[in-house]
């Protein structure tokens, strides 16, 4: 436990001496007619995240396993690298959204060979199961990838929420007897705990795609994780809940709208209501909250269409509130 302590600290210390290096180098972020921020900022406290996760995750298990991480382990660590390494690259240069999207895909199947790893050798008879676990884990991948990048568009929101279900899932890890994953939990919400006052409520600096993409890759891989090794499968989608329906939503009401899907915008519900007044602050302590909810309510040995019904409910209410006041304010086209 002391290792872990001593590991978990130092993952922190070196997120946050990472992040004011890249204050300092100051690549700077600046506003265009889409951005929810006025004036220019750092971006890139990402690297700090994603660089201290992948570093020292890989020597805690050194210390505490005696040994380096396995196949299992290293293709997604491997696979988190490959798409920070290539979404810092796009911070700089903005690649065609087709080259973004195919690079995310190649990441999710490195993490999905590191699961097969230990799933195979297997029966004939459970290939096509397996295939279509297959399919729907490169989708939640890609899905979940894409949508913690989206909604990092205010101070807080994705890295504070990926941070508390980092949180959950490491309890989770724990109470299944899973040591190594419960340690790669709670080093990615140290680095997210860590890059936290650099960016909430003021922010001196952005996680960029780097944080977003490479963190949210290695939240989402844990997610596949804690749904193959523990009795609550379908945590990290009821943790992620409120983010993964403000996109849907907004995908769907753009879809109809036609609109072009790939086109950046400011027309997520936590946009639209801080663009009508609502306080950004007030809006990512309300999306933090919907991840406690939504662990709370799944964690509650209820029916599961009860637990869906109450997770979906505060999301509701929120969606007509925010419709509400976006029609009432001069927003124009949303």
């Amino acid at each position: 436990m002391i290792a872990l302590v001593i590991c978990c600290a130092g993952a922190a210390a070196l997120s946050a001496l990472l992040i004011r290096h890249m204050i300092r180098v100051g690549v700077m972020d600046v506003p265009g007619h889409r951005s929810s921020h006025t004036r220019p900022t750092p971006k890139g406290g990402g690297i700090g995240i994603v660089i201290a996760f992948l570093l020292v995750f890989p020597l805690s298990q050194l210390w505490t396993q005696g040994d380096l991480p396995g196949p299992s382990l290293l293709l997604p660590l491997i696979a988190v690298a490959l798409l920070a390494l290539f979404s810092w690259l796009d911070d700089i240069h903005s690649y065609r959204a087709s080259f973004k999207l195919g690079v995310q895909g190649l990441a999710a199947l490195m993490a999905l060979a590191g699961l097969s790893v230990q799933i195979f050798p297997v029966s004939t008879g459970t290939l096509v199961a397996l295939a279509v676990m297959g399919g729907i884990g490169f989708f939640w991948l890609v899905y979940v990838t894409n949508a913690l990048n989206f909604i990092d568009g205010i101070n807080g929101l994705a890295a504070g929420a990926m941070c508390l279900s980092a949180l959950v899932v490491a309890v989770l890890f724990h109470l299944a007897g899973r040591s190594g994953l419960m340690d790669a939990a709670l080093i990615l919400a140290c680095c997210l705990m860590a890059f936290l006052p650099f960016n909430f409520p003021r922010a001196r600096i952005f996680m960029g795609d780097v944080g977003s993409q490479g963190a949210g890759l290695a939240l989402s891989w844990l997610g596949l994780e804690a749904a193959r090794v523990t009795v609550w499968p379908l945590i990290m989608p009821f943790l992620l809940f409120g983010i993964l329906y403000d996109v849907g939503f907004t995908l769907v009401r753009r879809l109809l709208a036609g609109d072009p899907l790939a086109q950046a915008h400011r027309s997520h519900l936590y946009q639209l209501a801080t663009r009508s007044g609502v306080s950004p602050v007030a809006v990512t302590l309300l999306s933090w909250c919907f991840v406690l909810w939504g662990g709370g309510v799944y964690l509650q040995p209820w029916p599961l269409w009860a637990r869906a019904f109450l997770v979906l409910l505060p999301q509701i209410g929120w969606t007509s509130l925010v419709i509400s006041r976006a029609r009432a304010s001069d927003l124009g086209k949303w």
